[in-house]
């Protein structure tokens, strides 16, 4: 792999779609500020672009700052032998081996990157698991799939300790035990970036490290929004673009349902991919199962270790969620999000085609396995 030339296609395909972002927003007639934004008041806020510092009043105020990550002062990188995701772009050279620490999507994404990439990895998961935020059964699966490519995954331990030397680094475990490598990489967690908004100007006061929101994104100061990881949340791009359009909506005085977070789809980058939204347990939830193999795509791109499972109510059939781990997973379930909109039932899931063969058939073969295991629900 030629690390310099991937970053390079990342770096022009980031700059390819920022400008068509400030293309498309500057041709609406949005003013861009590019710098620091603070609240000053409750309505009005100063944004320090390139030393100068301008001042803006608006009505209402949608904060999108997003999140920082956040590292026990044993585990904090140095950009060298200790790394973290904002030093990823640097790499200049791949490692030979590395431990990843942090079993949540960020650690999954780049435990799969550096070991796909030819890397030794060792991978430290806690006792919350892999992908704890997940049914049981994906991160279960994502484990045995990186293990059978030659992973060693270290579960319910927590790392405390990075020693680094010139060579390498030797990650302490709770018990003194040690792994070593020539680098380290700390994906544990991150918290929303609030340090620089000086929310408390526009009388808004964090509690125990949340703030009170409604169900359309806004604060205590009800002309403040907050949408994505800003709102301390789970932490994924299409959750916030949800937020987002509906308190923009919401401010502007147009009609909108509140935001459901039970309606964003969660997906994980790894491969296999793992993609979950909605419900898949509780009183009154069934659930069918089907394996990939079902499928005459993954046959054909030897892709069949995966798994499909579709949750629906057992009173009325409605689709409750979905999981999926394996090959395109987020687009597998992309019509479930559709049925959870729509409060649409299994059995019309089970009544629809799509195209064969493709990876997209596999979430209708589980609505139709889903009907012959429940009596036709």
């Amino acid at each position: 792999v030629d690390a310099p030339a991937v970053l390079r296609r990342l770096a022009v395909a980031r700059e390819r779609w920022n400008e068509q972002q400030r293309a498309e927003l500057e041709g609406l007639g949005v003013e861009l500020l590019t710098g620091t934004a603070s609240f000053v008041s409750p309505g009005e806020i100063e944004v320090e672009v390139g030393g100068a510092r301008t001042r803006r009043v608006a009505d209402r105020f949608v904060v999108a700052s997003g999140s920082v990550p956040w590292f026990p002062d044993g585990l904090k990188p140095d950009g060298k032998r200790v790394l973290a995701p904002r030093f990823a772009s640097h790499l200049q050279a791949l490692p030979r081996s590395i431990v990843v620490i942090g079993g949540g999507a960020t650690g999954c994404e780049y435990a799969y990157l550096f070991l796909a990439l030819g890397a030794r990895l060792t991978w430290i998961v806690d006792e919350f698991g892999v992908l704890p935020t997940f049914h049981p059964d994906a991160g279960q699966a994502l484990a045995a799939a990186f293990v059978a490519r030659g992973a060693t995954v270290v579960e319910g331990r927590t790392a405390v300790g990075i020693d680094r030397s010139e060579t390498g680094v030797a990650v302490t475990l709770a018990g003194g035990e040690q792994h070593k490598a020539e680098v380290a990489f700390v994906a544990i967690g991150r918290r929303p970036d609030w340090s620089r908004l000086n929310l408390a100007a526009a009388g808004i006061e964090p509690r125990d490290g949340r703030l009170a929101l409604d169900s359309y994104g806004r604060t205590v100061n009800p002309a403040v929004y907050l949408v994505g990881d800003t709102d301390g949340g789970v932490m994924v791009a299409n959750k916030a673009m949800a937020q987002a359009r509906v308190a923009a909506q919401h401010a502007l005085g147009l009609p909108t349902r509140p935001y459901d977070p039970e309606r964003v789809l969660l997906a994980v980058y790894s491969e296999p991919q793992v993609a979950q939204v909605g419900r898949l347990a509780g009183q009154g939830v069934a659930v069918a199962r089907v394996p990939y193999s079902a499928g005459l795509k993954p046959h054909l791109r030897g892709e069949m270790g995966g798994f499909v499972m579709l949750a629906a109510d057992e009173r009325d059939g409605r689709v409750t969620g979905a999981l999926a781990v394996g090959a395109r997973a987020a687009e597998v379930l992309a019509p479930v999000v559709v049925a959870l909109h729509t409060s649409a039932t299994v059995a019309q899931l089970a009544a629809a085609y799509a195209a064969h063969p493709t990876h997209a058939e596999l979430l209708f073969l589980a609505a139709r396995a889903f009907e012959e295991a429940c009596g036709g629900l």
